[in-house]
Parts: structure tokens; C-alpha cells; sequence
């Protein structure tokens, strides 16, 4: 029986240690959300944040390419927010800079389902937050 146990520990081990690079640990956070097909907007603020993770917003409508704005600002630390494109790659990326506001815009293409989806790192970010608005200007992949 200690041996079944054994080999179950050291799995579930492995299996969160897989899992940590992809892990943001936040504190105080607040997540508000407007998400329409048409346009809308995502605002997140946090008292602390330590690490990175993936985000997926379910806007709907299909494939569409949006005109994005994506707002940081963050008093201590650091903070890079990536827009990404249907197939993963970088659309563009937008890095703080401790006690100012940064902003970037850019064009993103949804996946067929219509998600958007953003990756956020953190590394000893304090007292900050991020607000990404959309507006779509396409529908389908374009060009």
C-alpha cells in the first residue's frame, strides 16, 4: 500500500511541477470584464503578483481580427503583457515601467471560436494592474 502511495505522490510532484512555470500568484486581485463581440474591455488589479500565466476571453462572433489598446501600470517591479494571435505567436507586447502608465496599440486575430487570448509576466509587481480594450474591425482571419 505505501509503495501505490509513493508512486501517486511523486505523479502528482511531477505533474505540479509541470504546471509551476505557468503559475501566477496573485494577491488582492480584482478582475473586471465587459466582453461583447463587438467591442468591449478586460481591467485586472492586483496588490502583489509573482510569476506569468496565459488568459483566454471568450468574445464570440468567429474569427475576427480586433484593434487593441492594452494599459499598464504598476509602482514597483515588473510587468509584460503579450497579445497573442490565433496560432500563439506575439502580436505585440507591452512592458512597464515602475510608476508611470504604459500603453500600446495593436491588432490581435481571434481563433475561429472567437477567444483572445493574452499572456501576462510578472516579477515582484506591486500596487498595479492592466486594462486591455478591443474593438473588432474584421471578421475572419483577414489579412
Amino acid at each position: 500500500m505505501s509503495l501505490v502511495c509513493s508512486t501517486i505522490r511523486l505523479t502528482l510532484i511531477g505533474a505540479l511541477a509541470l504546471l509551476l512555470p505557468a503559475c501566477m500568484l496573485v494577491s488582492g486581485d480584482r478582475l473586471s470584464a465587459d466582453v461583447r463581440p463587438a467591442s468591449g474591455n478586460v481591467t485586472r488589479t492586483f496588490l502583489g503578483a509573482e510569476g506569468s500565466e496565459e488568459q483566454a476571453v471568450s468574445i464570440g462572433g468567429g474569427a475576427a481580427t480586433l484593434q487593441t489598446i492594452v494599459i499598464l501600470e504598476l509602482q514597483q517591479g515588473e510587468m509584460r503583457l503579450e497579445m497573442l494571435n490565433a496560432g500563439g505567436s506575439v502580436a505585440f507586447a507591452v512592458q512597464s515601467r515602475p510608476g508611470d502608465q504604459v500603453s500600446r496599440a495593436g491588432a490581435v486575430r481571434l481563433d475561429e471560436t472567437g477567444t483572445l487570448r493574452y499572456r501576462v509576466i510578472t516579477r515582484g509587481a506591486r500596487d498595479g494592474g492592466y486594462q486591455i480594450l478591443y474593438q473588432r474591425v474584421q471578421n475572419g482571419n483577414g489579412p
